[in-house]
């Protein structure tokens, strides 16, 4: 009874006094573990698992830093940020975030909603009217019956030799929805219902998701041609101007992959940007400069950028291996992703979760109000998210722009009840868990499946 007490009493006195201090690298205070009912341990096992992680050369270092009550109680830097120059890995080492760049737009998102700008129910078209007559590609064949391929893997005006065609035909076979290499025979027909933001937010709106409206499109054709190393002037003259606005414009032509709001695709690229466009038209600022005053500033957030300043450039991590070795973000850009793009640090990120954690409000400042975080981390895509997502239905369901723990005992991730976050596709991971007011973010540039759940199950284990 004795520990229960104690633990009412710890969490009374943080909820108090909760991120009321930003994280200082320089002099950082860690608190001891029990004192905010964690186990001793809990260091000396997520140290070993970041070890076997480096010593396996799954990763090539590591910063993973973990809070509870919004105290810091683990705050490590493992490994290597430069690999062939054996630059050690630093706590304050800067992290290409690629799609975890996406709870940044869903919390620009929120504060839009919370302001009256827009709605979740909203119609895209009422801001982008481009949008209004927008179509869904489906097979040709049958007539009598709408299907949209879960995948097309192929490019417009790329055509095989007879060859390759027939091998890939063949090989498409045997991935029932999928058309890899070739685009089957199509047409075009009306949605069923309007694209809204909610749909785009959920990731269920079909734009843009590898499907058959993609790769029919004609701008899908115009991106992909940044991708051949020997691009023409004319094609670096777009690549270096375009902006959420021209990518907006450019694939509200469509067509959509399926129908809005009929299964769960995710777009790593192009559907929440039309989301960053529509807060650019209705707040009447650049994205970045909305980001910027309404999350980064008042979140204290001095190491997060699309465009990281010269000073600080050394400091990126230089990400090895998988044929990327030295990779790191050339030049400056104009293409303010709400999708990707973002460089921080696991100290801004955890600034972030804290104030998630806290309800939306984080040192003195409140950013969100706790409607809108609810909203956020709600499940609002029913059963779509585990349907085409292969986990365990019910397991896990998803918010505007994160994932939610919808069971414990089945989610891929261990952690509490209401947990939601996101990931990137270089390997960054973070999450807030409400339940057991813990977050967790980890700050790594090669993706694996173990190494996120092992940290995971090492701190919901710690747990006392």
């Amino acid at each position: 009874m004795k520990y229960a007490y104690l633990y009412l009493s710890i969490t009374f006195f943080w909820s108090l006094n909760l991120s009321s201090l930003p994280i200082d690298l320089e002099n950082l205070n860690l608190s001891d573990p029990e004192s905010q009912g964690m186990k001793k341990s809990i260091g000396r096992d997520l140290d070993a698992v970041i070890t076997k992680a480096l010593n396996d050369e799954k990763i090539q270092g590591a910063v993973v830093a973990v809070s509870r009550f919004g105290n810091p109680i683990y705050f490590s830097a493992h490994g290597l940020a430069d690999v062939p120059n054996k630059v050690a890995m630093q706590k304050d080492s800067m992290f290409q975030m690629w799609s975890s760049t996406k709870p940044v737009l869903g919390v620009a998102a929120m504060i839009a909603i919370e302001r009256g700008l827009f709605s979740p129910e909203d119609e895209v078209s009422k801001y982008l009217p481009n949008f209004k007559d927008i179509e869904v590609a489906v097979l040709k064949d049958p007539r009598d019956k709408d299907i949209s391929p879960l995948g097309v893997y192929a490019e417009l005006g790329a055509e095989l030799g007879f060859f390759a065609n027939l091998y890939w035909k063949a090989w498409s076979w045997f991935y029932d929805g999928y058309y890899i290499g070739y685009i089957p025979e199509h047409r075009l027909v009306a949605a069923k219902e309007s694209l809204t933001i909610h749909h785009l937010l959920t990731h269920t709106a079909g734009l843009g998701t590898s499907g058959l409206g993609q790769a029919i499109a004609p701008w899908n054709a115009k991106l992909s041609s940044g991708k051949s190393g020997d691009k023409s002037e004319e094609q670096d003259e777009f690549f270096n101007n375009i902006t959420i606005g021209s990518l907006t414009n450019m694939i509200s032509d469509g067509p959509l992959d399926f129908q809005p709001g009929s299964r769960f695709a995710y777009s790593g690229f192009m559907g929440l940007d039309v989301v960053a466009h529509i807060i650019e038209i209705t707040s009447g600022q650049p994205f970045n400069e909305f980001v910027k005053a309404n999350i980064f500033d008042p979140l204290d957030m001095h190491d997060t950028y699309w465009n990281v300043p010269s000073e600080k450039s050394d400091r990126i991590v230089s990400i090895s291996g998988g044929g990327k070795d030295g990779s790191k973000p050339a030049g400056t850009t104009k293409f303010f992703s709400g999708s990707v793009g973002l460089i921080s640090t696991a100290r801004d990120y955890l600034h972030f979760e804290n104030m998630l954690l806290n309800k939306g409000e984080f040192l003195g400042k409140r950013i969100l109000s706790e409607t809108s975080v609810k909203l956020m981390s709600t499940n609002q895509s029913g059963d779509l998210f585990s349907k085409t997502e292969k986990v365990v239905k019910g397991s896990e369901g998803f918010g505007y722009t994160v994932a939610v723990t919808l069971d414990p005992e089945t989610a891929l991730i261990k952690r509490g009840r209401g947990s939601f976050g996101w990931a990137g596709a270089a390997g960054t991971m973070s999450w807030t868990d409400p339940e057991n007011d813990l977050n967790v973010v980890i700050m790594v540039q090669q993706p694996t499946k173990e190494f996120p759940e092992d940290i995971a199950r090492v701190v919901f284990n710690a747990i006392n």
